[in-house]
């Protein structure tokens, strides 16, 4: 019970929609972060709900030893308690780098509340350290009882090892930082032993995935839970396709592969943009599972056909699929962690150690990816490193890619840029949705490029400093609570 109350919080500053922050979606306006915009805040939602849920966990772990059970016992749950920790420290130094590290409850007398930030490196070595004491505690999903459903696992633990070696490594490999090998060995290592557990299998039906119907389903390993008894359920789909918070960009449409393994651009089977739906043809089936092909039943009630508005509701063209519910309220468990993400982690781990990849490790991740659809018609070809050269394709390029169909709007886009170092190359561009049929649409007037797709934000208005960007600023209050923090560079106040 002293645990369970963390769990609520578990996508805090995630939210549903962080990927508004690339040009793979866009919402109703132009994302301050993606546009170079951000300006430092007074507050901080991510480093007050982090550092509280952080607070929660040490007080779990200055007591828990007091409960009249068996050691096993209290290290299963003092395993839970230090996951969360991690979890949430993994949040924090993403954003902020360095951070105060504080693993006991402080109070107004504790000298701490003045301590300066600590080296994210020695975050990161902390973090490990309570991942690993949570793997060896938790048990497997296989041996949870029927009550204790969706509680985090050891399979969720070795995710989040996976997850911040992938992280570091690949940031400390591309900003220069340090030894990476380490870490990317362990990111490799812990996705093998999510693999080869076999307590997860893919699900044939990728849209259910992301449903209702899909909940508690083979491939999830964590999840956010919404019951009709415990709230009044999640918002994310009405959001989708109600709100329009977040819909697709011509970009993310365009990273989909055609049905023969090759990119639009060099794939004979590509039939253009036009008429309306033609760039769907001959694609990845997890295009028309992620992106709501035109004409196809949407989710009102009888189903009509979609049809893009490219106005005030679809501006982009595009809607988003994956997660839009047919029903309101919606009880779809959020996709915190799943075997599609440890499959894509395993294949980008083992390729950036040495820059290479065997096709047994490509079958054992990306190419079960492709497999996983119940007809042979829908699996695209393997990637092999034949395909790749005969194909004048790049490896590295492919599997990112691979991560970002298989993760489109699950929130990881945005920090995939960080760590790679792209994002100051990715970002400053125009933002473009589908192309305009004016056979459909005669009378929709809206900023074109020449070749006459949709612009939503000119390139001009957008900007990354690669000085200043990669991190987020500390939140004002808290530079003026504590004069021994300091900010990050170029964000202004107490700059260093």
């Amino acid at each position: 019970m002293a645990l369970n109350n963390i769990y609520w919080y578990t996508n805090t500053g995630i939210g549903i929609h962080l990927d508004v922050q690339t040009i793979d979606a866009y919402g109703s306006n132009p994302n301050t972060v993606s546009s170079g915009t951000y300006a430092p805040p007074n507050g901080d939602d991510v480093w007050n709900r982090c550092y509280l849920e952080i607070r929660k966990a040490n007080s779990f772990l200055e007591n828990y030893q007091q409960a009249k059970v068996d050691d096993a016992t209290k290290n299963r749950y003092a395993g839970e308690a230090r996951f969360f920790r991690a979890y949430y420290y993994f949040r924090l130094v993403q954003r902020f780098g360095d951070v105060p590290y504080v693993d006991k409850t402080l109070d107004l007398a504790s000298p701490e509340l003045f301590a300066p930030r600590t080296p994210r490196t020695e975050v990161v070595v902390k973090m490990l350290e309570d991942i690993q004491f949570a793997v060896d505690n938790i048990p497997e999903k296989s041996g949870l009882p029927s009550f204790d459903v969706g509680r985090i696992t050891k399979g969720a633990a070795r995710t989040l090892q996976a997850r911040v070696g992938l992280y570091f490594g690949t940031l400390y490999k591309f900003h220069g930082l340090g030894n990476y090998r380490d870490l990317l060995t362990l990111s490799k290592n812990a996705a093998k032993a999510v693999i080869d557990s076999k307590q997860y299998t893919l699900l044939a039906d990728y849209r259910t995935l992301f449903l209702q119907a899909g909940n508690d389903n083979s491939e999830g390993i964590m999840t956010l839970r919404h019951t009709t008894e415990a709230g009044p359920g999640s918002n994310r789909a009405r959001s989708l396709i109600f709100d329009f918070n977040c819909t697709p960009t011509k970009y993310l449409a365009d990273a989909f592969l055609c049905s023969d393994g090759l990119p639009v651009d060099k794939s004979p089977l590509f039939e253009g943009y036009l008429p309306l739906g033609a760039e769907f043809k001959n694609r990845d089936p997890r295009m028309a599972q992620t992106i709501w092909r035109p004409y196809d039943p949407n989710y009102q009630t009888p189903p009509q056909p979609f049809i893009p508005s490219f106005q005030a509701c679809t501006r982009t063209g595009y809607m988003f699929k994956k997660y839009a519910a047919d029903v309101m309220p919606c009880y779809t468990h959020d996709m915190m962690m799943r075997l599609g993400e440890v499959l894509v982690t395993y294949a980008e781990a083992a390729y950036e150690l040495d820059e290479t990849i065997s096709d047994a490790d490509l079958d054992i991740s990306i190419n079960a990816l492709r497999k996983r659809f119940a007809s042979d018609s829908d699996c695209l070809p393997d990637l092999t490193n034949d395909f790749i050269t005969s194909n004048g394709l790049n490896m590295r390029e492919e599997i990112r890619r691979e991560r970002r169909v298989e993760l489109a709007v699950e929130s990881f886009r945005y920090d995939d840029l960080i760590r790679w170092k792209t994002a100051e190359t990715e970002l400053p561009r125009d933002i473009l949705g589908a192309m305009l049929d004016t056979e459909i649409y005669p009378t929709v007037v809206t900023p074109l490029t020449s070749d006459g797709f949709i612009i939503l934000q000119y390139a001009n208005t957008r900007t990354f400093d690669k000085d200043r960007d990669y991190l987020f600023p500390l939140p004002l209050l808290q530079l003026s609570l504590n004069e021994n923090l300091t900010q990050n560079p170029k964000w202004g106040t107490n700059m260093e």
